[in-house]
């Protein structure tokens, strides 16, 4: 885990953004990333996919009338996460689509790999898809604000208004081991 605690540097608390915080399993904040990336990691989502957690999100965030700075009184601490995956999605091969030209195609294959890690350094991602068809390839008291359960993450350009990334975190596996774990 990494985070932020009463003997932590101030300077720490300017990085995160609190858009709500209604329980301890309720809650959602915004970490900045000197690369003008944005985490957004939330507690207690709501919704069935993730353009509707992240609407949620933001909307508690425009009611919350709450202190949204981090203080001395608040704690964090956000799990290491590192993971390599593919992902063969096999229920789109053999069907049919027009391409653009109006040629029939068939998909023959359907893969996408994702490497993410997020830790007190900084977060990255790479994410590729491949799309192969049978015509043509395609390329004031303290908060806690603790990710110890199942959480949503986001990751967004700051000048941009919708993330690129989502990740519900509800497996351990993808969870790093380490000394302060």
């Amino acid at each position: 885990y990494f985070g932020i605690e009463k003997n932590s540097d101030s300077k720490l608390y300017d990085q995160v953004e609190v858009l709500y915080y209604n329980t301890e399993n309720d809650f959602a904040i915004i970490l900045n990333t000197k690369e003008g990336e944005q985490v957004i990691l939330c507690r207690g989502a709501e919704g069935g996919n993730f353009a509707t957690i992240y609407n949620n999100i933001m909307e508690k965030a425009k009611a919350y009338t709450g202190n949204k700075k981090f203080t001395k009184n608040d704690f964090l601490k956000v799990p290491n996460i590192k993971f390599n995956t593919r992902k063969e999605f096999n229920e789109l091969c053999n069907k049919e689509f027009l391409a653009k030209d109006g040629d029939r195609c068939t998909i023959e294959q359907a893969i996408q790999t994702i490497d993410f890690e997020l830790n007190n350094y900084g977060g990255s991602v790479k994410s590729e898809a491949l799309i192969e068809a049978l015509k043509n390839a395609v390329f004031e008291t303290g908060r806690k604000f603790i990710y110890n359960e199942d959480f949503i993450l986001y990751l967004k350009e700051e000048d941009k208004e919708k993330p690129y990334f989502a990740l519900k975190v509800d497996n351990i596996d993808v969870l790093v081991a380490g000394e302060n774990n």
